[in-house]
C-alpha cells in the first residue's frame, strides 16, 4: 500500500483518538474506574497507531542504525498492539458487568500475560519467529501466524465473555460487543489477507468511537454521586417493562431516608453526601445483577426486581446491613429508611402505581415516626460508645 495512504489512515485514526481522549479526560462524573481503564487503553491505541505509522515511514531506509531503529519500533508495535486489544476485552467486561473487583483480577492476569509476551519480543530480535529485518525491510518470521494467533485471541475472549455470560448483559451491550468484533474483526481479516493493508486501525477507530459515544450516553444515566442508576435511567426502565408483551411482573419498592435532614442540618452537606453514598453501596450489596436499582431523587432510592423473587426477603437483607452498620458506629450518623412496594404488571398505568408505592412509603415513614426514630446523630444516642480507639 502506498505511503501515503498510510499516513493518511494513521493519522485519521490517530486525530478521532486525541479527540475522543481529550473528551473523555474532563469527564469527571464518569465512572473513575471506567474512565481510567478507557484512556488507558485509547493511549495504548495511539501508540500503536504511531509506532506502526513510525515503522512504515522508515522501511527501506538507509542508514546507520536503521535496522535496530525496525526492530524496536516494530517491537514496541507488538507489544502496543496487544495491550490495545487485551484492554478492550477487559474495558468491555467491566463496562458490561460493573464490578471493578472482577476486571482489577482480569487485568493482573493481561499485564502477567503482557509481560511475558514483551519477554518473547525482546528475545524475538535474536531468534526472529515473529518478524526478521532484512535490507531495512519487515519480514514475517517464521512463527508469524502464532503472532497473529495471539494478537486476536482477545477478540475470542470478548466472545466467550459474552456468551458464558449473555443473561447477565443487556440487549444493548451485547448488540455493541458483537458490532465491536465484527468492525475490528473485519479490518483485522483483512490486513491478514491483504499483506499491505492497512484497515484495522480504522476500523478499530470506528468500533471505538461508537462505543464511546455509548459510554457517554450509559454515563447520562448514572447518578454522579451514589454511581447508581439516576431518576432518567428508572424512567427507560419502567417504560421498557411496561411495554413487554410477556406476563412477567416486577416488584418495585420506592425507598426513603429517615432524619436525612438532621444529617445535613448538623453535620454538613458532606457528611449527607456520605450517607447517601452509603445507602446506595449498600443497596447494591444486597441486590442480583439482574436487579435494577437508582437514586429517584433527593433522599429517595427505587428498586426494581423480578417479582418471583422474594422481594420483602431483600428489603430484610438490606434492613438487616444498615442495622448492622448502625451498631457499628463507625459514622457519625445512623441510617434509617422506610419504603414501600407493589407489583407492577404491564400496561398498568405507570404515574398511578409509582403513587401508589410513594404513598404506601409515606404510610410507613408515618408509622415509623409515631412510635419515635432516634437521632440520626450517633452521639446524641444513648447508647454512644464513643469513636474507636487505635491501639497501634
Amino acid at each position: 500500500m502506498s505511503p501515503v495512504i498510510h499516513l493518511t489512515t494513521a493519522l485519521g485514526s490517530s486525530l478521532i483518538i486525541i479527540l475522543i481522549f481529550i473528551n473523555y479526560l474532563g469527564k469527571f462524573n464518569a465512572d473513575d474506574f471506567q474512565r481510567k481503564l478507557f484512556l488507558t487503553l485509547l493511549g495504548a491505541a495511539l501508540a500503536a497507531i504511531i509506532t506502526e505509522l513510525i515503522g512504515h515511514s522508515i522501511e527501506g531506509k538507509s542508514g546507520s542504525g536503521v535496522r535496530s531503529f525496525l526492530y524496536v519500533i516494530n517491537s514496541l508495535f507488538l507489544i502496543a498492539q496487544n495491550t490495545t486489544f487485551y484492554l478492550s476485552a477487559a474495558f468491555i467486561d467491566y463496562f458490561a458487568r460493573k464490578n471493578a473487583q472482577r476486571t482489577k483480577k482480569f487485568i493482573i492476569a493481561i499485564v502477567i500475560f503482557l509481560a511475558l509476551y514483551s519477554v518473547s519480543v525482546i528475545i524475538n530480535a535474536f531468534y526472529g519467529f515473529y518478524f526478521t529485518i532484512s535490507d531495512n525491510q519487515y519480514t514475517p518470521g517464521t512463527h508469524y501466524n502464532l503472532r497473529l494467533i495471539i494478537s486476536y485471541s482477545s477478540i475470542l475472549l470478548i466472545m466467550i465473555n459474552l456468551l458464558i455470560s449473555v443473561k447477565q448483559f443487556e440487549r444493548s451491550q451485547v448488540y455493541l460487543i458483537i458490532l465491536f468484533f465484527l468492525i475490528t474483526g473485519a479490518g483485522a481479516a483483512i490486513d491478514i489477507v491483504i499483506e499491505d493493508s492497512s484497515l484495522l486501525w480504522p476500523c478499530f477507530t470506528a468500533a471505538g468511537l461508537y462505543l464511546y459515544f455509548f459510554v457517554i450516553q450509559s454515563d447520562l444515566k448514572i447518578d454522579s454521586l451514589t454511581r447508581i442508576g439516576n431518576r432518567a435511567s428508572f424512567n427507560d426502565y419502567v417504560e421498557k417493562i411496561s411495554r413487554q408483551s410477556s406476563r412477567q411482573e416486577y416488584a418495585i419498592v420506592m425507598i426513603d431516608m429517615d432524619k436525612f435532614k438532621e444529617i445535613n442540618d448538623t453535620l454538613g452537606h458532606l457528611e449527607g453526601d456520605n450517607a447517601l453514598r452509603d445507602v446506595s453501596s449498600i443497596i447494591k450489596g444486597c441486590i442480583r445483577a439482574s436487579d435494577f436499582a437508582a437514586r429517584y431523587g433527593g433522599d429517595e432510592f427505587v428498586l426494581a426486581t423480578k417479582a418471583d423473587s422474594d422481594i420483602q426477603r431483600l428489603m430484610d437483607r438490606i434492613m438487616s446491613a444498615i442495622n448492622l452498620q448502625n451498631e457499628r458506629q463507625e459514622r457519625p450518623y445512623q441510617l434509617y429508611i422506610s419504603y414501600g412496594y407493589d407489583i407492577y404488571r404491564a400496561g398498568d398505568s405507570i404515574p398511578e402505581f409509582l403513587t401508589k408505592i410513594d404513598e404506601m412509603m409515606y404510610k410507613q415513614k408515618a408509622e415509623r415516626k409515631a412510635k419515635g426514630i432516634p437521632s440520626s446523630i450517633t452521639s446524641k444516642l444513648p447508647n454512644y460508645r464513643g469513636p474507636a480507639v487505635s491501639n497501634v
